[in-house]
């Protein structure tokens, strides 16, 4: 099962992290400094979409913003001396919404996450 990460958000249409999000990407830092061999998988989903559909990115001017999102949390960990072996990413878009018909703010933010997927201990 997947370890959804609350609390993570980024800017609108963009790969951006907002400050209040820094506190969870710690948490996930010190969670592989302290299990040398961990190996993660990084999945970005996006909301506001129709069917599997990626988000636009602002900043790349790009159709892959769950990409871009995940990207950003792999670059975030690699910066900060994590080895690039133990991580990878991936985006999934739109699909996989936990609310396919998407009624309110909360229902979409539920859908706009990012997951860490364990790959090996």
């Amino acid at each position: 099962k997947n370890l959804v990460l609350e609390n993570l958000n980024f800017v609108g249409g963009r790969h951006f992290l907002l400050p209040e999000s820094a506190p969870i990407l710690e948490e996930l830092l010190k969670a592989l400094q302290t299990n040398p061999g961990l190996k993660i998988e990084i999945q970005g989903y996006v909301c506001c979409t129709y069917g599997n559909e990626d988000g636009f990115d602002f900043d790349a001017g790009t159709y892959d913003l769950s990409v871009q999102r995940a990207r950003a949390i792999h670059n975030y960990l690699v910066e900060k001396g994590i080895d690039s072996s133990r991580l990878r990413y991936q985006g999934f878009g739109g699909s996989r919404k936990i609310y396919p018909e998407e009624q309110n703010e909360f229902e979409r933010s539920r859908n706009r996450r990012v997951e860490i997927k364990i790959i090996s201990k």
